[in-house]
């Protein structure tokens, strides 16, 4: 990654559902924790890319994850960057979705796709994001509504949307 026009960017998907999730925390001794958990299934849905030269986040909002939603968050990402991308990804059906054949030979020239090997998330950098935006938004804490979810991951996703350093040093040892 020396190269300075080189652009290494990993993308991948991710739920993240209503109901409360319980992890450790520190309560005083003899005080159990209470927190309420809403008895739902109730999830957003979103697609990501983490630059992992400069930390920057690009995030959208999906109902479902597929080959035309990819579409578009790659449509997105194209947008929003300059220059060549090579591109991390899982192994997805929709990643190589024969519906986006003629949109990866038509930005041949600007997106590169590098393919993870099978059932390995680890090697993915951007799940370090997913599991520290799930500690500060929805583990230990109850949610009234889905779209106070929404508006607690947007708040959260816009904070790092300009290239910023605990991300990049998050992703630092890739």
């Amino acid at each position: 990654m020396k190269d300075p026009h080189m652009q290494l960017w990993c993308e991948d998907e991710v739920h993240f559902q209503r109901h409360t999730s319980l992890i450790r925390m520190w309560a005083p001794r003899g005080q159990q924790p209470c927190i309420r958990s809403a008895s739902t299934r109730e999830k957003v849905s979103i697609l990501g890319a983490l630059d992992l030269k400069t930390g920057r986040l690009l995030t959208r909002q999906a109902t479902t994850f597929n080959a035309q939603t990819f579409g578009h968050f790659l449509e997105y990402l194209l947008q929003h960057t300059d220059g060549k991308i090579h591109l991390i990804l899982d192994n997805a059906t929709w990643h190589r979705a024969k519906g986006l054949k003629d949109f990866f030979l038509t930005h041949g020239e600007r997106l590169v796709r590098l393919f993870l090997p099978p059932y390995s998330p680890e090697l993915n950098p951007i799940e370090r994001v997913w599991r520290i935006t799930r500690r500060q938004i929805t583990h230990n804490r109850y949610l009234e509504s889905l779209a106070e979810l929404e508006t607690a991951l947007n708040a959260h996703f816009a904070k790092w949307e300009c290239p910023n350093e605990a991300l990049r040093i998050l992703c630092a040892n890739i």
